[in-house]
């Protein structure tokens, strides 16, 4: 609110500033950049933020950055855009936000988010905001300048001198394009947008953890796909040592009940009927927990490589999606391949598929030695003279 009370005030005394650095350098190390804002009044300043207003005090600015890396592109250019005009609208006070232009720009070979934004204030000045993001090591950085609609070029030439000024103390890490996600049963390879977590993104990582329910995270390997604001969908590959059975129609209904009940406990009772997912000549399975959770499990060697997908309950779809995609094209490594010799299928189609060849030809197989034997041993004990009827002629 206190940017467009500037907007409508004439003459403000400037008061000593006697925190600011004497160059004018602002050293915002939470957000990976130093802020060179030389002759700007400065009125709030922290590791991680920078507001204050030009020498002529016509024009605020904000610095600040979110949480994730983001990869950014012209859908998260206007991803950004939206998150700038909420940002007016509830921090500001405007009112008539309109989004005039998006665009992205590269930069010292980093791609930039670029944004104009017009509004007006709550006693009805116009004003406008220009605005940009950047990247930083496991973060996403941002600056908009906000003044009269009078002043709009004023605005647009302070926030490039604010651009060109700024040094990036802690580099993007290179991202973008399809990672693989490896675990000790095989490998997926990631879709679009997901992708393994930067180190310096651990603390936002560890929280999502906790949203998921998996039992032992440290044995998990995890990949995200950051969004605007902070936030990120959450895939989690974790192992689950059990005696793997064979998942196919016929034992589908009775193993997806017994999974449930392996990851959800008692609360299994309370959920929706597991999804089948065909992997060559068995099954997945795929439960959908709650809006923002899927849990799926495929078998291995050792039991169930179980993935856990979480975010927030609007993306509910596209986390099903996901969830489908890695559990149909995890590709087990030869080491993981779950037991499928002879006594095993053997053993299954004896609990779930008496009707199946493997079954019945064994059993006809035995029925017919059984039926020699008998016929041969009443053959041996007849008295002599007797015959058996069936040799009658």
């Amino acid at each position: 609110m206190l940017s467009l009370i500037l907007l409508a005030t004439a003459a403000i005394p400037e008061g000593a500033n006697p925190d600011a650095p004497a160059d004018g350098n602002y050293p915002l190390p939470g957000s990976g950049f130093t802020l060179s804002a030389p002759k700007w009044h400065m009125s709030r300043w922290s590791d991680w933020d920078f507001k204050g207003r030009s020498p002529d005090r016509s024009v605020f600015v904000t610095a600040w950055s979110s949480s994730l890396q983001l990869t950014i592109d012209e859908t998260v250019a206007r991803e950004l855009a939206n998150e700038w005009k909420r940002g007016l609208e509830e921090s500001e006070g405007a009112t008539d936000v309109v989004i005039s232009e998006v665009k992205v720009e590269v930069v010292a070979g980093q791609p930039r988010a670029r944004a104009t934004l017009d509004f007006a204030s709550g006693s009805g000045i116009k004003g406008v905001a220009h605005a940009a993001a950047f990247s930083t090591n496991g973060l996403t950085s941002q600056l908009y300048t906000i003044t009269a609609a009078a002043m709009r070029e004023r605005g647009a030439r302070q926030l490039e001198t604010l651009l060109a000024g700024v040094q990036i103390t802690r580099p993007p890490a290179p991202i973008g394009g399809q990672e693989t996600l490896t675990t000790a049963a095989g490998t997926l390879l990631l879709p679009v947008g997901w992708r393994a977590p930067l180190a310096t993104e651990d603390a936002e990582v560890s929280r999502l953890l906790g949203t998921t329910g998996a039992s032992d995270v440290k044995a998990c390997t995890p990949a995200i796909w950051p969004h605007v604001g902070g936030e990120a969908d959450l895939l989690l590959a974790c192992p689950d040592v059990a005696i793997a059975p064979v998942l196919d129609p016929n034992s589908f209904a009775d193993e997806s009940i017994l999974f449930g009940q392996r990851i959800f406990g008692s609360a299994a009772a309370s959920l929706p009927a597991a999804e089948q997912l065909p992997r060559g000549k068995e099954s997945a399975i795929l439960v959908h927990a709650n809006d923002g959770l899927w849990v799926g499990g495929l078998t291995t060697a050792t039991g169930y490589q179980v993935m856990w997908l979480s975010g927030n309950a609007s993306r509910d779809a596209d986390l099903g999606t996901t969830a489908r995609a890695a559990l149909t094209d995890f590709t087990l490594a030869p080491t993981a391949a779950p037991d499928r010799s002879f006594a095993v299928m053997l053993i299954h189609r004896l609990t779930y598929d008496r009707t199946h060849p493997l079954v019945l030809f064994p059993g006809l197989l035995f029925a017919a030695v059984g039926a020699f034997l008998v016929r041969m041993i009443f053959r041996s004990s007849a008295r002599p003279g007797e015959l058996d009827p069936t040799d009658a002629t």
